[in-house]
């Protein structure tokens, strides 16, 4: 995702240049701009002028931060390591990069043998379209630059494909920290857990109840549920118990959950149960997030005997209905800077904004903020924030769009949010909510509730947001969903049990109100990082089998269908894409591949709907001093929305973005260029007027004028 990129501030210290390459014995690496050992201990290294000394690179320098571009099948370059001591504490190299392609096959060599070919492997540097940081301890990956008296030569290989594009920033040797030491002593102990966590919910999804809950449905202040044993009972008893938002359906209940009970009444066959509980408002059994569970009683134990599930979705005939969709032209990072005058003129039917979750309640008071009160509880509420992001929807709403709000909780580095996931790390630029205890579950629940009644559309003057996106581009939830490292079983219980409070929090006002899993275009890739990143097939897969298990919500797909180079807008050249379920990436070249998936059987609702989708982030990137690239990103817009003609499912395409941005690692993918005094929304590209023409009567005369670019640059 490259909308919410942190502003980058420079650091205090200087990158001063000690040493020199020296032209001589190739053996020695030569003589690099060194280190500046700071206050802590730790040494900042300055890659700056490594330029002389590099091979198959292009390197260059603009406000601290360094690019590397790749020019051959063999790009490295060489620089001086200072002296590191042999100590308690590993050295570790950190840097910060940003680079949309990630780089495989990074190689290290020290010592005065670089140029030999024996080398470390080092991590490889995943794809990273916003800023993130890379580490890897020294010691582990090469001792023998450990424990010198004089600087080491150093060379380090970026992998061996050209044209990549790297850009660092703040290159530090440092000594480990605490956190990191605590993160390795406890690493088995933590790795023993989540897998065997992990294995547990695979059983419970995978398992043969004894009974399940058919139904569970709110009849006025009354819940009725039924449901059957595939057996006789066999039991002493049975009773349904609430598992709640913070609780793994997978793990055992707690002696707190058990001792909540409602008993069920078994029919004479034994085959068939049900329950009538009462439900006024305010009744635990009705906060958001919770699910029954069907207790038996044997002896003096009691265990669960079926799986949890959920309130049941019934769909509303006399909901008022949102705009009818299908291909609708739309943007992001639409804020109050445009008009609604301006996206009526370009024909948006569909825009996404962001939504920071965190910061908009608090459970004591704070100056200025107002009081709220919900299920019962007093809040404290950030007005004057909800006042801002009103002027963003309503600006939108007054257009005639529909609004998806995407909800974020930002990382710190400083501070965690009170509502962040306590593994998150500031390596992602967002984090997972925290729904491991029930305050910070109460304090997440507090603020969507807000948001759902906010922008449910009873009141004009805020504007009304129907498309729930929960989270970023949650299959590379490492960078945009910071969970810390997880399997993909814990990390998608957590986000689908995310996904089902966002749901009751804005359903409940707005009958037409939607979540949406957030994903990339790396459908069915195999090169995930272990437990950082994970396939969004498989993701999908899970919570399909979720809704099966726990109870149907009314879910969609927000993909981000990008080329498969964030530099080539050309994507039908893309290579890494098939006309199967197998793919390794959705990309608009295969974008019927998605489509399809959700036209099977498996991917519809329990009432055989097709879930929606929304392309609800992809640009294409043209600088705009290069008429090529403008003609082809032109171009591109226009075969785009041919191909999601194509694909009924597909309610809207976001187009990001209106305008470039400073802070996109130089990605220029905005319909407008860079603002400036003069053009205060960027002055207008060939695609800003093909963008316009899309869905008018001058779209045919466009695709005329630019199909030979797609067909002539086919390769």
């Amino acid at each position: 995702m490259l909308m919410m990129l942190r502003p980058f501030v420079l650091t205090p210290l200087l990158l001063l240049c000690l040493t020199d390459f020296a032209s001589g014995d190739a053996n020695d690496g030569g003589r690099s701009d060194g280190a500046t050992s700071t206050t802590s201990g730790s040494y900042r290294l300055d890659w700056s002028r490594v330029d002389g000394h590099a091979n198959q690179l292009r390197i260059s320098q603009q406000d601290g931060v360094v690019t590397f571009l790749t020019q051959g099948n063999d790009p490295f370059f060489r620089f001086q390591l200072p002296p590191l001591e042999a100590a308690e504490r590993d050295w570790m190299l950190e840097l910060e990069y940003f680079c949309p392609d990630g780089i495989r096959g990074i190689q290290w060599r020290s010592g005065p043998g670089i140029h030999r070919p024996n080398a470390t492997a080092l991590p490889n540097l995943p794809s990273a379209e916003g800023w993130t940081k890379y580490a890897f301890s020294i010691n582990e990956f090469a001792p023998e630059a450990i424990g010198s008296e004089v600087e080491v030569p150093v060379r380090i290989d970026w992998g061996t494909r050209p044209n990549i594009q790297l850009q660092v920033r703040s290159v530090l040797v440092r000594p480990i920290n605490d956190a990191e030491m605590k993160q390795r002593r406890d690493a088995a102990e933590i790795r023993l857990k989540k897998t065997t966590l992990a294995e547990r919910i695979n059983n419970y999804q995978t398992r043969r109840w004894p009974a399940e809950i058919e139904s569970v449905t709110l009849d006025a202040a009354q819940l009725r549920v039924a449901g059957t044993f595939s057996e006789p009972a066999s039991i002493d008893g049975a009773f349904l118990i609430a598992r709640h938002a913070e609780s793994v359906s997978a793990d055992p209940p707690t002696d707190k959950e058990l001792a909540r009970r409602w008993p069920v009444s078994i029919d004479p066959s034994g085959k068939r149960f049900n329950a009538v509980i009462a439900s006024p408002a305010g009744s635990p059994w009705l906060d958001a997030g919770v699910r029954l569970q069907l207790v038996g009683q044997h002896d003096a134990a009691a265990s669960p005997v079926s799986a949890a599930r959920y309130r049941d979705w019934v769909h509303r005939q006399d909901a008022p209905a949102s705009d009818s969709l299908a291909a609708a032209k739309g943007l992001t990072c639409i804020t109050s800077r445009f008009t609604p005058d301006q996206l009526r003129e370009l024909g948006i039917r569909h825009a996404s904004v962001n939504i920071l979750v965190s910061g908009l309640v608090s459970e004591t008071e704070r100056p200025g903020w107002q009081t709220i009160d919900v299920n019962g509880r007093t809040w404290w509420l950030n007005e004057s924030r909800l006042r801002q992001q009103d002027r963003d929807i309503r600006t939108i709403s007054d257009a005639g769009a529909v609004v998806a709000g995407i909800l974020l909780i930002p990382t710190s580095s400083n501070a965690r949010s009170p509502i962040a996931h306590p593994e998150s790390t500031d390596a992602g630029t967002y984090a997972m909510p925290n729904l491991t205890e029930p305050e910070s579950v109460a304090r997440y629940s507090a603020a969507l509730h807000v948001l759902g009644q906010r922008y449910s559309g009873a009141d004009p003057k805020h504007g009304r947001v129907d498309h729930w996106i929960v989270h970023n581009e949650v299959d590379y939830g490492w960078q945009w969903t910071n969970m810390g490292q997880q399997p993909i079983e814990v990390f998608m219980d957590h986000y689908i049990r995310s996904m089902r409070l966002v749901d009751a929090a804005t359903r409940s006002l707005n009958p037409n109100a939607r979540v949406f899993i957030s994903l990339t275009h790396r459908w069915n890739t195999t090169d995930n990082q272990h437990w950082k990143t994970y396939a969004p097939k498989v993701m999908l897969q899970r919570l399909i089998r979720d809704s099966r298990v726990e109870g149907d919500f009314p879910w969609g797909v927000a993909y981000h269908p990008y080329p498969q180079s964030l530099w080539k807008a050309d994507f039908w050249n893309d290579t890494q894409v098939s006309d199967d379920f197998d793919t390794r990436l959705i990309t608009i070249k295969n974008l019927q591949v998605l489509d399809r998936f959700m036209h099977l059987d498996s991917s519809r609702t329990a009432d055989g709907r097709v879930r929606p989708v929304i392309c609800s982030e992809q640009g294409f990137h043209a600088d705009e001093r290069d008429e090529d690239q403008l003609r082809t990103q032109a171009a591109a817009l226009l075969l785009t929305w041919e191909k999601l003609r194509e694909c009924p499912s597909i309610l809207a395409f976001d187009y990001h973005r209106p305008s470039d941005h400073p802070n996109e690692g130089g990605l220029r993918l905005g319909l407008r260029g860079l603002p400036n005094d003069q053009h205060p929304l960027g002055p207008k590209k060939p695609g800003w007027d093909v963008f316009s023409a899309i869905g008018t009567e001058r779209e045919a005369e466009l695709i005329r004028e630019y199909q030979s670019v797609w067909e002539g640059q086919q390769e």
